[in-house]
């Protein structure tokens, strides 16, 4: 025998090997949790809001103080991925990260999606399992974002939430999508009546506007028409009946008149009036329409150039309700006015 064979061989047991704290059985079901198809359940939330960092530590907070309590849940990571208005965007890969973050480039942060993965040994179970739950939250300027598996779009320039949660357990997955939930209303800002009332009906204000202006300019012409006719009808026949005019006078009066041809004329005003009005009336109410359809945006207020685009956008977006009464206010102005220079031009 040599003296290779003679020397005592050693089992290198830290490369390679992994202890886990369960038994073989245990271990069987750790991996199917692993591996197995979840259950999901989404939620969207339209709304406007503004978030801040300390919003989407207060997130995080949330659900893993929740989770820690009830569940005795360990985190395995959580990712939050920041976009921007030039198309870039960061992942922060820990807390630690989100806590610290401070972006210096003078960019607009308009999307974030934070995803927790989580292992979490339930009572019915014998093995723990994963769970992963991910929260989207889209401003008015992130118009549409797609993501392999899920579509994010944003509907009449508004902020939305929206929450994927990937479970085992029917109950937890419930209890969580109820957490966020009351989480995000308690952060969203309530609209006023009569703006949601004119939001929700700005296309039918716009059409009623447009067809109230051209039914005005349709009985301007058929009124006008008539008062024309009428006055016509009372010269011709107050000359006609004057008693020191011979009938060739008459007669002449009359050809006279018909070669004129004056009603066809105003028949002719009324034409391109009406053409015209009907130009502006699609204008007036395409205006009245965008006007009213104006939402307040949503902001995520992650950056410093985040801060300035808020306040420059929040001043202006003051007056929205105001400038909706004032474009009504256009509109009948307008339309009166047409009234008064289609009789000005037509001489009635």
């Amino acid at each position: 025998m040599s003296k290779e064979e003679n020397k005592p061989k050693i089992l290198n047991t830290q490369k390679g090997y992994l202890a886990l704290p369960f038994g073989e059985g245990q271990f069987r079901e750790f991996v199917k949790g692993l591996l197995g198809k979840p259950q999901t359940i989404t939620k969207r939330i339209i709304g406007n809001f503004e978030i801040e960092l300390s919003d989407l530590q207060n997130f995080h907070n949330l659900i893993d103080q929740r989770i820690s309590q009830q569940n005795n849940g360990q985190i395995i990571q959580l990712t939050t991925q920041i976009f921007y208005s030039d198309n870039s965007s960061v992942i922060l890969s820990s807390y630690d990260e989100l806590l610290s973050y401070n972006e210096v480039k003078p960019v607009v942060s308009q999307m974030v999606k934070m995803n927790w993965s989580y292992l979490i040994k339930f009572e019915d179970k014998e093995a723990p399992e994963k769970q992963e739950i991910e929260l989207a939250i889209i401003t008015s300027d992130r118009q549409f974002y797609d993501d392999t598996s899920i579509p994010y779009a944003i509907i009449n320039a508004i902020g939305q939430f929206t929450i994927t949660i990937e479970h085992t357990a029917r109950s937890w997955g419930s209890d969580i999508e109820s957490l966020l939930v009351n989480q995000i209303k308690s952060i969203t800002n309530k609209e006023s009546k009569i703006r949601k009332y004119i939001n929700r009906k700005s296309d039918e204000i716009g059409i009623i506007t447009a067809l109230m202006f051209l039914l005005g300019a349709i009985v301007s012409v058929f009124l006008s028409t008539k008062s024309y006719n009428t006055n016509e009808v009372s010269r011709v026949t107050n000359f006609i009946e004057q008693t020191g005019v011979n009938d060739d006078t008459k007669l002449n009066y009359l050809l006279n008149y018909l070669a004129e041809n004056g009603q066809d004329f105003l028949f002719v005003k009324g034409q391109i009036y009406i053409l015209v009005s009907i130009i502006i009336a699609i204008v007036l109410g395409a205006w009245v329409t965008s006007v009213a359809n104006k939402r307040e945006r949503s902001y995520l207020v992650l950056t410093r150039e985040s801060v300035k685009f808020r306040d420059k956008h929040k001043s202006k977006s003051k007056n929205n309700v105001y400038w909706f009464f004032f474009s009504l206010i256009v509109s009948i102005t307008a339309g009166l006015a047409s009234r008064f220079l289609f009789l000005y031009l037509t001489g009635i």
